[in-house]
C-alpha cells in the first residue's frame, strides 16, 4: 500500500507516507473542480505506516524487513455482532468492551459520522473530522483508556476553521446511538 521496499529506512518510509497522504487526504487533494480525489482511505495509509514503522523499530538493522516479518502492533479485531452497552457522561463515552473491541467499534461508528483524520491504535487515539450544518468543520479527538469492566473514551473537539467550536454533545450522542444500535 505504501510502496516501500525491503531495506528502506524509516526516513524513506516516512517520505513515501507523506507523499501518499498529500495525494489522498481529503483536505489536501482537492482537484480544480473542488472535488476531493480520494482513491485510498487516509486512515488505511496511517495504519499501514504504523505497521511498517513498528516492524522497522523492532528489526535488528532498523530497515524494512521482508514482508513475512511485518507485524501489526495491535491487529484490528473483528466487530462482534452484538450491540455494545455504552453511555455518555460529559465529554466521556463509556463502552462495556475491552479497548481493542471498543476502538474498532468506535472507528466504525465514527466513519459514518465524518472523515477519519488519524488512527493510532498503539496510543489509543482516533480523530474524526465532522462538519456541522451551517457551522464549521471540527476535529474530534478520542483517547481510549481501558478499565476493569470496559473502556473510557475521552473526547475533545476543536474547530478547524475561524468559527467558534460548537458544543460536542450532539456528536457524542450520535456516536453512542450508533454504538448501541449496531448489530
Amino acid at each position: 500500500m505504501l510502496g516501500v521496499a525491503v531495506g528502506d529506512s524509516d526516513k524513506e518510509v516516512k517520505a513515501l507516507f507523506r507523499a501518499l497522504m498529500r495525494e489522498h487526504h481529503p483536505d489536501l487533494s482537492v482537484s480544480r473542480t473542488g472535488e476531493a480525489s480520494r482513491s485510498v482511505d487516509p486512515s488505511l495509509l496511517t495504519e499501514a505506516y504504523s505497521v511498517v514503522l513498528s516492524s522497522i523499530l523492532t528489526s535488528p538493522d532498523r530497515l524494512v524487513p521482508r514482508s513475512g516479518q511485518l507485524t501489526a502492533p495491535h491487529p484490528p479485531s473483528a466487530s462482534p455482532a452484538h450491540p455494545l452497552v455504552s453511555e455518555r457522561v460529559g465529554d466521556t463515552i463509556w463502552i462495556e468492551a475491552p479497548p481493542d473491541e471498543a476502538y474498532q467499534r468506535l472507528l466504525d461508528a465514527a466513519s459514518t459520522l465524518g472523515g477519519i483524520g488519524h488512527v493510532d491504535r498503539n496510543l489509543g487515539l482516533l480523530e474524526v473530522i465532522v462538519r456541522f450544518e451551517g457551522g464549521p468543520s471540527c476535529s474530534v479527538l478520542m483517547t481510549f483508556q481501558g478499565r476493569a469492566h470496559g473502556t473510557d473514551v475521552f473526547c475533545e473537539m476543536e474547530s478547524i476553521e475561524a468559527d467558534p467550536t460548537p458544543p460536542i454533545h450532539p456528536v457524542l450522542e450520535s456516536l453512542v446511538e450508533r454504538l448501541t444500535s449496531a448489530t
